[in-house]
């Protein structure tokens, strides 16, 4: 198990010895048992607990349980506390991404705050293929079957090289105690049912289905990469952007094999939704188009993108 996590580390060069590293613990088996793993390789660990105030009293034991772990393992702790409701009202946005906002936001101070290398947290490989058949039920590009990157800026996931089972399988064998979020084990969110209904029916039709899901996430993402690479080629020979303007040059983008795929990479940014860029493709005339934040005037064998005034 540990030289499984030590080869994965190295060889997507995730952590480096001898230099801090901020640790998400929620107090779950997949966090202590990321505490614990690291710790016990001689990483230079600092836990990181951030309280949402979400759940009443089980927020506070999880805040509890993380500070006497870290004290009788000897590992310093910080501890951060949220008005996660009031946040997610303020910004317009659901309770889930208010805390995924508020935690990553939170973490990136703390590794400033100690000079860090890195923030690791404890995705594994179920999380990835959850947010694979996440992605296929919202809509997806090629990224979206990727599944999980092992590291994203300063964001690193040294687990996702192990399935949940041999977390908890581990744990137990030394006798390591954690804490369960009484939420994982309800159907409200979509996540949730993945995890606890659909994913239990596919390994009933087919046993092997991880390592196949995970096998063709490698494939996706290898996939993946040769398409960024050929995108931003003809990106580039299709942009132009002056001081104020964003311009790209529809003959360059009609001359690409799939006109569409391009021009929507060209505009993604700019939150045109899908079916306006494709009539951006086809509509005669000058026309214009707009989002909250920008518009887009087609003008002879161009589309010009400014910020709205």
């Amino acid at each position: 198990m540990k030289n499984k996590i030590v080869t994965f580390i190295n060889r997507e060069n995730l952590l480096k010895r001898g230099e801090k590293v901020i640790v998400a613990c929620s107090g779950g088996a997949d966090s202590i048992f990321l505490l614990h793993i690291l710790c016990h390789l001689g990483y230079d660990c600092i836990a990181a607990h951030c309280n949402f105030h979400l759940r009443g009293e089980e927020s506070d034991r999880d805040e509890n349980f993380v500070k006497e772990f870290c004290k009788k393992e000897n590992i310093e702790l910080t501890i951060k506390s949220f008005d996660t409701t009031a946040y997610a009202k303020e910004n317009k946005q659901s309770i889930e991404m208010a805390a995924r906002e508020l935690r990553y936001n939170w973490f990136e101070e703390v590794r400033k705050k100690f000079n860090a290398s890195a923030i690791a947290v404890a995705h594994h490989s179920d999380d990835s293929i959850e947010t694979i058949l996440l992605n296929l039920l919202r809509g997806t590009g090629l990224k979206g079957i990727c599944g999980i990157r092992p590291k994203n800026g300063y964001v690193v996931r040294p687990l996702l090289c192990v399935s949940r089972l041999e977390i908890e399988k581990y744990l137990k064998e030394h006798n390591i105690q954690y804490i369960t979020d009484s939420t994982n084990l309800e159907n409200e969110y979509t996540r949730n049912k993945i995890r606890n209904i659909v994913m239990p029916i596919l390994r009933e039709i087919n046993p092997q289905i991880d390592s196949i899901m995970l096998s063709n996430a490698e494939n996706f993402s290898a996939a993946e990469n040769i398409y960024r690479t050929i995108i931003e080629k003809e990106k580039s020979s299709a942009i132009t952007i002056t001081d104020d303007s964003y311009i790209i040059d529809l003959k360059a983008i009609n001359r690409f094999s799939e006109p569409f795929t391009l021009l929507y990479e060209c505009l993604k940014d700019f939150s045109f939704h899908p079916a306006t860029i494709k009539t951006m493709l086809t509509a005669e005339g000058n026309t214009t188009f707009k989002t909250g934040k920008h518009v887009a005037h087609k003008i002879k064998g161009k589309i010009i993108v400014t910020v709205r005034s």
